[in-house]
């Protein structure tokens, strides 16, 4: 299992900062988020994408690439809000390119209203991701599918429904369980995992209660992470880990208390 954080931890800072201060953490695998500043995709600048890379070499890190999300549903009833979807996640691949970035994090998408059938949000999802899916493929860069199911608008009802829709995406698409939405959506993380293993490539890792997605430091709310990681040890599962806590009062002690319910429950693990 490969620890990684995402510079969400640093949501309000701008996207070097974030990076120079994971990376100073001693953290070699991060996620760049495309709602930090100075990252929006075709807005970044070639003097931002230089910084990166010797950022990159320096620390010896590996990034990944979470595209834009506010605002964007890829499975909406809205045409136009998809088509800026793919306009959002097109315009990630063409960032991911310049930097050599390898892998990208998509939504699944959800209901635009509880009352939209559950086959017809799928529909629309299947279009969109399909869409993005066949560009990924064609620049190199694996699509990894994220579960966001937000209870009476979720578009999975079982984790097979998840499995389904990356069916429908090029062959290389992998899936990202994000455990956070999988405590909202009703659904052990750990039953994800399981059903999700022989294709899961990345865990969003961060805690809530359950009701709302607080992206709390691990520890800080309900979830159970020893159930989690022991399987995952077990498995010998050998994907990201990446650590989603959104900004804190003091983000590196967060970033470090979350590590620490890492390495605890690994070293359980270990001593079973």
């Amino acid at each position: 299992m490969n620890i990684g954080v995402s510079t969400l931890l640093y949501e309000n800072e701008d996207i070097i900062t974030a990076v120079s201060s994971i990376a100073e953490a001693g953290q070699k695998r991060i996620e760049l988020f495309c709602e930090i500043a100075g990252f929006r995709p075709g807005e970044v600048s070639d003097e931002t994408v230089d910084t990166l890379a010797d950022l990159a070499l320096e620390h010896g890190i590996t990034y990944s690439i979470h595209p834009p999300c506010i605002g964007l549903n890829p499975a909406s009833s809205d045409s136009s809000e998809r088509a800026r979807v793919v306009e959002a996640y097109i315009g990630t691949i063409e960032l991911a390119t310049r930097l050599g970035i390898r892998d990208m994090v998509v939504h699944c998408g959800s209901k635009s209203d509880p009352r939209v059938p559950t086959e017809i949000a799928l529909g629309f999802a299947s279009q969109t991701l399909q869409t993005v899916g066949d560009v990924a493929q064609q620049a190199g860069v694996v699509m990894m599918l994220e579960n966001t199911c937000w209870k009476e608008t979720s578009i999975l009802e079982s984790p097979q429904d998840l499995i389904d829709l990356a069916d429908l995406c090029p062959p290389s698409t992998c899936l990202l369980l994000d455990v956070g939405h999988a405590m909202i959506w009703g659904v052990n993380p750990t039953e994800c995992a399981r059903a999700w293993f022989p294709r899961l490539a990345q865990i969003h890792a961060h805690d809530n209660h359950g009701e709302c997605d607080e992206h709390l430091p691990l520890g800080d709310g309900i979830i159970d992470w020893k159930e989690l990681i022991s399987f995952l040890a077990m498995e010998r599962w050998d994907g990201v880990f990446m650590i989603e806590v959104g900004q804190q009062e003091d983000s590196a002690d967060a970033l470090e208390r979350s590590l620490d319910i890492v390495r605890e429950c690994l070293a359980q693990c270990a001593n079973a």
